[in-house]
């Protein structure tokens, strides 16, 4: 049941530590035992910063809570959604 609202989504963070911040993202779904499905890591112009995508299907009421528990994360420096393409121009 919980999977049929579930949605596939990506996220995009960056910070330094890399090995640090991969297995504290892949808690944080854990934790609300959501699927990741897909995490590749990026270089970035500054060589201290990765860019890191992570797709996971979770409920879209959950993306503004998952988002806070990713920034709480020491070693990133930013986390946000990506825009799904099918909603329209994002408010705010």
């Amino acid at each position: 049941m919980e999977n049929e609202l579930a949605v596939s989504s990506r996220i995009s963070v960056y910070a330094s530590d890399t090995h640090n911040v991969l297995s504290r993202l892949l808690q944080v779904f854990g934790k609300s035992r959501f699927e990741v499905t897909y995490m590749q890591v990026f270089n970035t112009q500054d060589a201290d910063l990765k860019l890191i995508i992570v797709e996971a299907s979770f409920p879209k009421e959950m993306m503004a809570l998952i988002l806070e528990r990713i920034q709480k994360i020491i070693e990133v420096h930013r986390a946000f959604a990506h825009q799904d393409e099918a909603q329209g121009p994002a408010a705010g």
